[in-house]
């Protein structure tokens, strides 16, 4: 089609070639009438397979009046071109979005509830889309959607067929297995927005080729890359939505569009708090670290700068983290030793080792004080004589291993060792000698 610039149709007026579809040239005008800008669908008369599909989707437009779905200003005729007048969506496509990158998981979310709620009432009304692709889809301000184009839309009842046999209707990236063989479902249009929710969360489409042919073979035979595996932050759950969708089998997915959105939102929801918990694990960390290497008071006013400029979630996470670092713990600490202590029958200082040394032998080891053999009071023999005796009472070991135990470890009591006998008898010796009246010394047998 030739370059249509300046052109004007009716009041409308041509300013520059916008995009290129497969039948239609898309331009952004000017209206004359009220100087707002439009984009307008141009489609060539000269083919009348071109005419029937603009003239399809002229009435799908016309029947399908939702927030979400692009909808048509005017249509007509003019000269050798059809055409028909939409709002220009100053923002992009979500294909012009992808670019910069994969969505979030929360943002995918949004953006797959709108276009579910479009596509979904097309189906209520009797009408597949077939062509569902992120350059199909428009952002207002990069949050509302619209779902546009439906050039290739197609009555459910509808039997006749405008493309010829064994031609394939549609983006290769996009298209479901068994339209290979069988005719286009809502399972088919539930397919293509899978392959969109998977590129929107890892980046790019799960089967890619030199030709068209090519793609669409690794469709029918081969199975995608699991999404986690392209993004870690996908959940199990998330993943299992996005599989299912992309089943070979039309019978194994969703069975609407909404059960579909609605698992994803349920797999979201189960995750989020998993989510939250990870990132309290992760970022008051760093953010206690930071704090805790201030050494002025400079440092301290640039840290509380960047703390209100945290975001509140962030902040609150650091603050509780910091209370239980600084207060929880060291108490509950002191109470588990307390217990312990009260507990136990060993010294304070055996419990300190056991904390400070998990549990292990420590390094310092009370000494063992010796316990003492019983000893028993023995009364000996006392002469009777005109004096007194000196000595009344002697103590002796009850035992002869006693005795030796007594001699060799206790040097306290025995002196050096083997003196203990001696000094025994030299007492006794004096003993005897003062029994006696004329002061012999009694005969003693060895």
């Amino acid at each position: 089609m030739p370059a249509l610039e300046d052109l004007t149709l009716m009041h409308y007026r041509l300013r520059r070639h916008l995009a290129q579809g497969g039948m239609s040239e898309i331009y952004l005008a000017e209206d004359t009438q009220n100087h707002h800008l439009v984009a307008i669908k141009l489609v060539s008369n000269e083919r009348q397979e071109f005419y029937e599909r603009f003239h399809r989707e002229v009435e799908a437009m016309a029947a399908l009046h939702h927030d979400h779905i692009l909808p048509a200003f005017d249509y007509g005729a003019y000269g050798s071109w059809y055409y028909m007048v939409m709002p220009y969506i100053e923002y992009g496509t979500l294909r012009d979005k992808l670019a910069h990158g994969p969505l979030s998981l929360k943002e995918a979310g949004i953006l797959l509830e709108q276009i579910a709620d479009a596509l979904q009432f097309a189906h209520d009304h009797g009408m597949l889309h077939r062509d569902i692709k992120p350059s199909n889809i428009l952002l207002r301000d990069g949050i509302h959607v619209y779902l546009a184009d439906f050039g290739l839309v197609k009555r459910l009842q509808d039997e006749s067929a405008i493309t010829q046999a064994g031609c394939l209707v549609g983006t290769p990236e996009y298209m479901a297995p068994e339209l290979a063989e069988d005719r286009a479902t809502p399972q088919s249009d539930i397919y293509a927005l899978g392959i969109v929710l998977y590129q929107m969360l890892t980046g790019q489409v799960p089967f890619k080729s030199q030709t068209p042919m090519g793609v669409y073979w690794k469709h029918l035979r081969e199975q995608p890359i699991a999404p986690s595996k392209l993004n870690p932050t996908i959940t199990r759950r998330v993943e299992q939505v996005v599989l299912r969708a992309l089943d070979k089998d039309p019978q194994r997915r969703y069975p609407s569009v909404r059960s579909f959105a609605d698992a994803y939102h349920a797999a979201l929801a189960s995750a989020q708090p998993v989510a939250q918990l990870n990132s309290l694990s992760r970022w008051p960390t760093l953010e206690i670290k930071r704090f805790l290497s201030i050494s002025n008071l400079r440092a301290i006013g640039n840290t509380g700068k960047l703390l209100r400029s945290a975001p509140p979630g962030k902040v609150a996470a650091t603050a509780l983290t910091a209370l239980f670092i600084l207060c929880v713990l060291p108490a509950a600490l002191g109470f588990s030793l307390y217990r312990s202590q009260s507990h136990s029958n060993g010294p304070s200082v055996g419990l300190a080792s056991n904390v400070l040394f998990k549990g292990k032998t420590p390094p310092f080891v009370l000494p063992v004080t010796p316990t003492l053999l019983p000893v028993t009071p023995v009364p000996t023999r006392v002469k009777t004589v005109n004096q007194p005796a000196t000595h009344t009472t002697s103590y002796i070991v009850s035992s002869t291993s006693n005795q030796k135990y007594q001699n060799k470890n206790d040097p306290d009591h025995d002196g050096q060792k083997g003196g203990d006998s001696d000094s025994y008898r030299k007492d006794h010796d004096h003993d005897d000698h003062d029994d006696r009246p004329d002061g012999s010394q009694p005969h003693r047998g060895r």
